[in-house]
C-alpha cells in the first residue's frame, strides 16, 4: 500500500556517568509505530541508538545471549563535579579524575554515527514521495533531556522540512522545559489530543505529555528492528497506574491520575502467543505496580501455565512488587519435604458464592438456618506433582478436614481452622508422626504462580529499613522489615534461591535527612538476607511533592535537570549540612559518597556461584567479622611522630621498612 507520509522513530543516546542497558527496549516508541502504521498513512523507519543488539550501539563481538547484554557502546563526552553543576571537556586520553569527579559518557550509537545512518537513509528514499517526512523523538529519563536535544537538532539539520514529535517521560513532567530547550516552537498537546489526520496540527512540531490512550494498549512493533539486530525479548506492559501517591514517584502525573487501568486479557495473551511463536523466549512485564489488580495478574500467569506451547517461556518484573500488595493474596499451602524442600502437593482453601438472597418465602427459614446465606469455605486439592504418588484417600467433608496417602502409606490430615483476620488456614494435624519428613506451610499463591511460570528474579523495593524514613516517604503502606521478612520466607519456600541473587533489594540512598548509618544498615541487611543490592541513588523528579519541597536548594545551586541525577549527588551539600547539625563537626567528603555506592556494588560479588554473606556461620565470615571490627586505618597504623608516611611508596623512609 502507497503510505503519504513517513514517520522515522529515533530512541536517542543518552549521557551519563554510567548505564545499565538491559530492558532498554523503546516500548513507548514501539506501541507508537504500531499505532502509526494501523493508521495506514505511515512508512516506518526506526533507529533505536541503545538497542545492546545494534551493530553501531552494541559492544562488539559481544556473545549473542540474553544474559549477557548488559551494555551498549561508550566513549567518553565530559568531566562532571560531582555536587555542582560544573561540567567540562578535557583531554579524554590524559586526564585523570580528581576524587569528586567522573566522567560522563555517550552511551550507545553516537551523535555523530546517527547523523551518518540519516544522510545514509536520505539518499536511499531520495526517489519517494512524501507528502511530509516526521521525526517521532522519545525521551525517558528528565535528566538525559540534553541528547533528546541534540537528536531534534540533527533531524532538522537532515530534513529541514521535517515535523518533531517529541514523547515520553520527560516531556510529560516537565513540558515547559522541553517547550524551552529543545531548540523548535513547538505546540504542547496532551496525548489525546492529538489527531493524525488534523492538517493544521500535524503541520506544527509536537511536544506530546502523557500517553495517547489509542497506543497504550497496542503491541511492540518489533518487526522494525533488523533481523540480526532484534532484542530476544519484548516488554510487556499489562497495567497502567498506582493508587498510591508516594513523595518521590511521579506515576500518578504520568499516567494522569490515581486509577489503575488494565489491559484487556485476550490481547495480552495475544501478544505473548505471537511473540513467542516469532522466537521470543524472554518477558518483561513493565508495570506501575504489577500486583494491584491481582486478581487479572493471575490470570494471565494460569493462562502461560497451561499453554504447553509457551514451554520454556521466561519471565520478569525488574520493576518489582510491592510486597504489601503480595502479602495480601489468598494462601496456597504447599505439602514439602524437610530433607530437599520438593513440593510433593499443593492446597488452598476455597469459599463458594454467596447464596442468592431468599424471597419472601425462605426468610423464615433463613432465619431458622443461618447457613443457608453464609459461605461455605473447604479445603480443595489443587495438584499432585509427584505423578501420583500423593493420593486424596477422605474428601467427605472438605468443609473440615481432608485426607491424603503420601508414598503408598503415610497418612497425612489437613484441618482447616479459622483466624482471628477472618481467614482460613491449613494446618498438619499429625506431622509429628510423618516418617517421610513432609511438612507444610502455606505462601502467598502469587508467589507460588510467579515461580510456577517462569519468573527467574524477583525484585523487592526494600529501599530502606527506617521506619522514620519510610514514613517521610509515604511508603510506610508497603514497607517494614516483618513483611519484608514474610515475604522473603515464601519466596525461598518456593524455589527462589537468595545467595544466588534469584532475589534482588533495592535500596535508595542520596536523600536528604538520611545518615550514613542508615544507608550501610540497609546495604548490609539486603545483603546477608538477598545477596544482591541493587542501589537507587535518589533523582528529585519533576512534578514530585520531593521536587517541589526542594526547589529553593535547587536554584540556589543553579542545577538544571541534567544536574539532577543521582549518580552526580546533587544534595550533597544538604546532606552534609544535615550532618553537621546532627553530630556538630562532620568530615565527610563527596568522595565517600562515591564509595558508598561502590560499597553497593562490590558487596553483590559472586564466588563459587554464590554471593558472599558476611553474617554466615563459615570460617570465613567469622574471620571477616572480627578482622573488620579491629580494624585500624593503615594511614594511622603508619603514622610516626605525627610525620604521616605515604602508603605504597616502599623505601620512602627507614619506618616503612620496620613496619
Amino acid at each position: 500500500m502507497e503510505r503519504k507520509k513517513l514517520a522515522i522513530l529515533v530512541n536517542p543516546p543518552i549521557y551519563d556517568t554510567q548505564y545499565w542497558a538491559r530492558w532498554s527496549m523503546p516500548h513507548g516508541l514501539l506501541k507508537i509505530a504500531t499505532w502509526l502504521r494501523d493508521s495506514q498513512i505511515y512508512d516506518l523507519k526506526l533507529f533505536d541508538c541503545l538497542n545492546p543488539y545494534g551493530k553501531e550501539s552494541g559492544l562488539i563481538d559481544n556473545v549473542a545471549e540474553f544474559e549477557s547484554f548488559d551494555a551498549v557502546r561508550k566513549q567518553k563526552k565530559s568531566v562532571v563535579v560531582l555536587g555542582t553543576n560544573q561540567e567540562f571537556e578535557p583531554d579524554r586520553l590524559s586526564y585523570k579524575l580528581k576524587p569528586n569527579e567522573k566522567w560522563k559518557y555517550v552511551f550507545g550509537c553516537p551523535i555523530g554515527t546517527l547523523e551518518r545512518q540519516l544522510y545514509e537513509y536520505k539518499e536511499e528514499i531520495k526517489f519517494k514521495e512524501y507528502e511530509a517526512i516526521e521525526f517521532w523523538v522519545t525521551s525517558i529519563m528528565t535528566y538525559w533531556w540534553e541528547s533528546t536535544r541534540d537528536v531534534v537538532q540533527l533531524a532538522l539539520e537532515v530534513f529541514p522540512q521535517a515535523k518533531i514529535r517529541v514523547g515520553g517521560i520527560y516531556p510529560t513532567l516537565a513540558p515547559e522545559h522541553a517547550r524551552v530547550k529543545l531548540g523548535i516552537q513547538p505546540l504542547v498537546i496532551k496525548g489525546d489530543q492529538v489527531n493524525l489526520t488534523d492538517e493544521k496540527q500535524m503541520a506544527q512540531h509536537l511536544i506530546v505529555y502523557n500517553e495517547i490512550p489509542e497506543a497504550s494498549n497496542l503491541s511492540l512493533a518489533t518487526d522494525l528492528y533488523e533481523e540480526d539486530e532484534r532484542p530476544p525479548y519484548t516488554i510487556l506492559t499489562t497495567s497502567r497506574g498506582c493508587p498510591h501517591i508516594c513523595s518521590y514517584c511521579a506515576s500518578n502525573v504520568l499516567n494522569d491520575g490515581t486509577k489503575v487501568r488494565n489491559r484487556d486479557f485476550d490481547d495480552v495473551i495475544r501478544e505473548i502467543k505471537e511473540k513467542f511463536v516469532q522466537g521470543t523466549r524472554v518477558f518483561c512485564f513493565y508495570e506501575d505496580n504489577l500486583l494491584m489488580k491481582m486478581k487479572e495478574f493471575k490470570r494471565i500467569l494460569k493462562a502461560v501455565l497451561s499453554d504447553k506451547s509457551l514451554y520454556g517461556i521466561k519471565i520478569f518484573a525488574p520493576e518489582g512488587i510491592e510486597i504489601g500488595v503480595a502479602l495480601s493474596d489468598r494462601k496456597r499451602f504447599l505439602l514439602k519435604l524437610k530433607s530437599n524442600k520438593q513440593i510433593l502437593a499443593t492446597l488452598s482453601v476455597d469459599t463458594d458464592a454467596p447464596l442468592e438472597q431468599p424471597n419472601i418465602e425462605g426468610i423464615y427459614e433463613s432465619f431458622k438456618n443461618p447457613k443457608l446465606t453464609q459461605k461455605r469455605s473447604y479445603i480443595t486439592f489443587e495438584e499432585d506433582l509427584t505423578q501420583g504418588a500423593v493420593e486424596v484417600i477422605d474428601n467427605s467433608n472438605p468443609e473440615e478436614y481432608i485426607k491424603l496417602r503420601v508414598g503408598g502409606e503415610e497418612e497425612v490430615i489437613l484441618r482447616k481452622v479459622h483466624k482471628d483476620n477472618g481467614k482460613h488456614e491449613i494446618v498438619y494435624e499429625n506431622e509429628h508422626e510423618s516418617s517421610l519428613g513432609l511438612y507444610l506451610v502455606g505462601v502467598p499463591e502469587i508467589v507460588y504462580l510467579m515461580k510456577l511460570a517462569g519468573f527467574e528474579k524477583i525484585y523487592l523495593p526494600l529501599e530502606t529499613i527506617k521506619k522514620e524514613t519510610n514514613a517521610r516517604w509515604n511508603r510506610s503502606w508497603n514497607s517494614n522489615l516483618q513483611r519484608f521478612e514474610s515475604l522473603l520466607a515464601a519466596l525461598e519456600e518456593v524455589g527462589f534461591d537468595t545467595r544466588k541473587q534469584n532475589v534482588n533489594a533495592f535500596v535508595m540512598f542520596g536523600l536528604p535527612g538520611e545518615d550514613l548509618e542508615e544507608i550501610y544498615d540497609t546495604a548490609l541487611y539486603a545483603s546477608e538476607r538477598v545477596g544482591s543490592v541493587i542501589p537507587m541513588l535518589f533523582t528529585p523528579v519533576p512534578s514530585t511533592k520531593v521536587y517541589e519541597q526542594y526547589q529553593d536548594y535547587i536554584k540556589s545551586k543553579g542545577f538544571d535537570l541534567q544536574h539532577l541525577n543521582g549518580k552526580l549527588f546533587p544534595f550533597f551539600d544538604m546532606l552534609k549540612q544535615d550532618l553537621i547539625n546532627k553530630h556538630g563537626e562532620c568530615k565527610i567528603d563527596i568522595s565517600d559518597y562515591v564509595r558508598v555506592e561502590s560499597f553497593m556494588q562490590r558487596i553483590n560479588t559472586k564466588v563459587n556461584g554464590q554471593s558472599v554473606n558476611i553474617y554466615a556461620d563459615s570460617r570465613v565470615s567469622k574471620t571477616f567479622r572480627k578482622v573488620y571490627s579491629e580494624y585500624q586505618s593503615i594511614a594511622r597504623i603508619l603514622e610516626v611522630d605525627n610525620e604521616e608516611i605515604l602508603v605504597g611508596e616502599f623505601g620512602a623512609s627507614d619506618t616503612w621498612q620496620e613496619e
